[in-house]
Order: structure tokens, then sequence, then C-alpha cells
């Protein structure tokens, strides 16, 4: 039997109506564990870089800087951060994970790992190696640039 004709339009919607649905579905269930996906990422990025300045976390994460600065606060009030100032740079403000903040990430991530397979662990386990095989290689060829798409 040959395989079905599937247009890269179709591949495309469908992908993006999963990521919404996943990410939708991923932030509830982590937000209602304690730590919302957006809160929980800007924590993994500081306890993998350390301590770092606003302006730089905000690159890693590819978040407008006011987006940073409004979850920052939120951790900070939350005392899962703290903020110094920057010897280097009196405008910059540092960025530190606390020990309850290392404490929230490590339980959201448990709460990740335990939503991903429930969502993912129903596939063969070559099924999902065939699907991260296949994204990996969508996301190496991902065209870069703001004018990517031919004209």
């Amino acid at each position: 039997m040959a395989p079905r004709e599937v247009s890269s339009i179709e591949v495309g919607q469908t992908y993006l109506e999963l990521h919404h649905q996943l990410h939708r579905h991923v932030d509830q269930v982590m937000s209602a564990a304690g730590l919302s996906l957006a809160r929980a990422k800007v924590l993994m990025r500081l306890s993998e870089g350390g301590p770092m300045n606003q302006a730089k976390l905000a690159g890693i994460l590819g978040f407008a800087p006011r987006s940073v600065t409004d979850t920052v606060d939120a951790l900070e009030r939350d005392g899962l951060v703290t903020r110094t100032e920057d010897e280097r740079d009196r405008r910059a403000r540092i960025v530190s994970v606390t020990p309850a903040g290392s404490d929230a990430l490590e339980a959201a991530l448990l709460v990740r790992s335990k939503v991903m397979d429930e969502i993912f662990g129903s596939l063969p386990a070559a099924d999902r190696a065939v699907l991260v095989d296949l994204l990996r290689t969508v996301k190496t060829n991902f065209p870069s640039g703001e004018n990517s798409c031919a004209q």
C-alpha cells in the first residue's frame, strides 16, 4: 500500500495544532503543581547557566526583556530567585536561583516528565525515535532569518 500524499501545509498545520494543545496542557498541569512552564523555563536556564543579568537571560530564552522582568518579579516575590546589583553595570541586575527555587524546579521537572510520559508514552519506542529524528531534521534544516521564505 502506497503512503498517502500529505502536503507540507497539512504537516505544518497538524504540528502547530499539536504544539498549541501540548503547550497549553503541560502548562496547565505544571501550573496546578505550582510552577508554570514559563517560570520553570527561567529557573531551568538559571540553574544551567548560573546567575546572570536579566538581559542575558532574556536573550537565552528568546523572550522580550519586559516578559523576563515580569516573570523574574513573580519568581522573586515567591522567594524562588533573588536579584542583586551587577558590579560591572549599575543598571543591570543579576538573577540567582534560591534553594527554594531549586526545589520548585525539581518538582516541576518531575511533573513535566510525568505528563510527557502520559502523552508520548503510548507510542512504541521505535516510533518515538522516528518522531524525534524527523523533528530534529526539520529543526536542523529550519531556515534562519526574517526573509527565509521564497518571495
